[in-house]
């Protein structure tokens, strides 16, 4: 339960307020209580000094009669104490209670505040001497000046209970208040939990408004959203690839049944049985070729493992592949050019099935008598491949969005999906897998009447 209680969010933001708080509380308390304290002890010392000034004074002026004087200047003030006694320890003025005991004041030395407790009462004095005319001569006399700050004290412990309650109530309040905003703050949090609930495979579309997110959550409410939006792609993308599949496997499927069951209608030749196991080892062919494709994007869907990968001139690479599909092309009357020359460090035997992929791709869609460009470029950071070459009018129309789909699992332009001659709609998503399991990047635009593949490796 504690520990459940210190990961919630809500808990530590208003716990570690409220400690701030109570820091702060507790300093600003103790200013100002010192404040007040020192403001008290001020007073009381200038109302002393005030009363040792005028004795001074009454001496001055009227020494023979000093001691009615003062009397008549002291009344009003009964928390006063005032004691003035000559050098030989003679008293000749005296105004104290009985009970109150000067001696701590007079052990002290001369000149020093003193503040001292005489039973239930408190006292803030001094001791002084001066050189005053007493008697018709000049005399050192002892003045000891004091004030009863009792009341002071009372008021001070009063003012501490009260700053204690206010404090104490001010910060449970401030933890109340605390949860209370933290709460109201967290509300797009429970939201998106709330969204999160109510996704499911047949609904993705719900989005969090970003307009009534709080700064702080805007990045992780994008994110969210960014993390939506990508999951739909990918069910919409796995949607599309199950019935594709289902599709694709169907048809061969449907072939071989149909191709058997009208054999099994009546007695035949061995030519006949033969010609009917030859059609059907095609579309056996054909599946296993779908199935080995297939394999091969689940193992690089999972990181599949590059084990020989070395230095790759492209140029001569390409050489190979041109000496290859040049027959291909002379049927369609399609020029193979290569241009510059660049070297990347890969798995030759699936880089080769990348680059077989789209030149293959590129002489099957591309128009008659044009030319396949294989452009090639290095720097000190990155080596890339061009594959350029003349296509339909139909294609060249196409838009963005269409040319990015093409790496899609089994997706053809034809909306009847026919299934092409010798093909099982895996070859792109195969090369961009190979293309990615190298750290590298591939895409596709169009310039002007030709389509273009770029390939971009980083130089190891």
């Amino acid at each position: 339960m504690r520990n459940k209680l210190f990961r919630s969010i809500g808990f530590r933001i208003s716990f570690l307020s409220t400690l701030f708080t109570i820091l702060i509380l507790i300093v600003m308390g103790i200013f100002v209580n010192q404040h007040v304290v020192n403001y008290f002890y001020q007073q009381n010392q200038k109302e002393i000094e005030g009363k040792i000034q005028l004795i001074e004074n009454l001496f001055q002026q009227k020494p023979s009669n000093f001691k009615d004087s003062l009397d008549e200047a002291l009344i009003g003030h009964d928390n006063l104490v005032i004691q003035i006694k000559l050098a030989n320890g003679q008293t000749i003025y005296n105004k104290k209670n009985d009970h109150t005991d000067l001696s701590q004041l007079i052990q002290n030395r001369n000149g020093q505040w003193v503040n001292w407790k005489n039973k239930d009462q408190s006292y803030q004095g001094i001791m002084v001497n001066k050189n005053l005319r007493y008697d018709q001569i000049d005399q050192n006399m002892q003045i000891i000046a004091a004030i009863e700050v009792t009341d002071n004290y009372y008021f001070l412990h009063s003012f501490k209970q009260q700053l204690l309650m206010i404090g104490l109530l001010g910060v449970i309040g401030l933890m109340f208040l605390g949860w209370l905003a933290t709460w109201q703050g967290l509300g797009p949090i429970r939201i998106m939990a709330k969204l999160s609930e109510n996704i499911s495979a047949n609904n993705l579309s719900n989005r969090l408004d970003l307009s009534n997110v709080p700064i702080e959550l805007t990045p992780l409410a994008t994110a969210f959203n960014d993390m939506l939006n990508r999951l739909e792609v990918s069910v919409d993308k796995l949607s599309a690839f199950s019935s594709d599949l289902a599709h694709e496997i169907r048809t061969p499927i449907n072939n071989l049944m149909m191709q058997t069951q009208v054999c099994l209608t009546k007695q035949r030749s061995v030519e006949e049985y033969q010609d009917v196991l030859f059609s059907n080892l095609e579309e056996y062919e054909h599946l296993a070729k779908m199935i080995s494709d297939m394999l091969f994007l689940a193992k690089s869907d999972h990181n599949l493992a590059l084990k020989n990968k070395k230095e790759i001139d492209l140029k001569q690479e390409m050489r190979v592949l041109f000496e290859y599909f040049e027959a291909f092309a002379s049927e369609k009357h399609i020029q193979l050019k290569q241009i510059g020359q660049a070297s990347i460090h890969a798995e030759p035997a699936m880089i080769r099935r990348a680059f077989n992929n789209l030149i293959s791709n590129a002489i099957k869609y591309g128009e008659p008598d044009s030319i396949l460009e294989v452009k090639l470029s290095q720097d000190h950071q990155h080596s890339i491949i061009q594959i350029k070459n003349k296509v339909s009018a139909e294609m060249q129309a196409l838009s963005p969005l269409q040319l990015s789909r093409f790496f899609d699992r089994f997706y053809r332009l034809d909306s009847s999906r026919h299934k092409a001659e010798d093909g099982t709609g895996l070859g792109l998503a195969i090369t961009k897998s190979i293309i990615e399991i190298h750290d590298a990047a591939i895409d596709v635009f169009m310039e002007e009447e030709n389509i273009v593949f770029r390939m971009i490796f980083k130089m190891q």
